[in-house]
């Protein structure tokens, strides 16, 4: 395929689905991911990452308390983006921790399609400092149920690298329990 021909597909597909990376792109079209760098370039297309936010953030999607929701399978999984901001930072100049956590537990809820009180013991890691004014790519799944009980698994990437994640551990909120009394 020459070069007008790959460029005239790439737009096409990349229309349909603008969340292929340079990778998926090259693997396509069986050429290099920096042939398709130059085209992506030459055609005046955006990196995968500012095509999302330009998805996100210049349309109407679902949000969810800071999290902007690209793809939800409710009771599996779910994808979204968190534009972190100046006034969520801490005193090192950080994100502040609770800021993430917070965003991590109502996409959490909104991703186990029922209201419960993140209470118990969950496992969370803050493994590298987000600076403010930073898009964060925000994947959950849902990896066991056991009876009501939901273990849920949130991550939150910049680029490739996992900065901070959580296991929230889902039980029935309050209200549920009272109702049933």
């Amino acid at each position: 395929m020459d070069k007008n021909a790959r460029r005239e597909e790439m737009q096409k597909i990349l229309r349909q689905n603008p969340c292929l990376t340079d990778e998926d792109l090259a693997k396509h079209f069986s050429v290099s991911s920096a042939t398709i760098r130059l085209d992506r370039q030459t055609l005046g297309i955006p990196q995968m990452r500012e095509r999302m936010e330009q998805l996100v953030f210049g349309h109407p999607s679902e949000y969810v308390e800071g999290v902007h929701v690209l793809d939800l399978d409710v009771g599996v999984k779910g994808v979204g983006l968190f534009r972190t901001t100046s006034e969520m930072a801490d005193s090192t100049g950080a994100v502040a921790g609770d800021k993430l956590y917070g965003a991590a537990s109502n996409f959490a809820e909104k991703l186990a399609g029922v209201p419960f009180a993140p209470t118990q013991v969950g496992n969370i890691k803050y493994k590298v400092p987000v600076k403010p004014n930073t898009v964060l790519a925000v994947k959950g799944r849902i990896v066991l149920m056991r009876g009501k009980k939901k273990y849920i698994y949130i991550g939150f990437f910049d680029g490739d690298i996992e900065v901070y994640r959580c296991l929230l551990y889902t039980s029935p909120s309050p209200r549920d329990s009272t109702s049933s009394r």
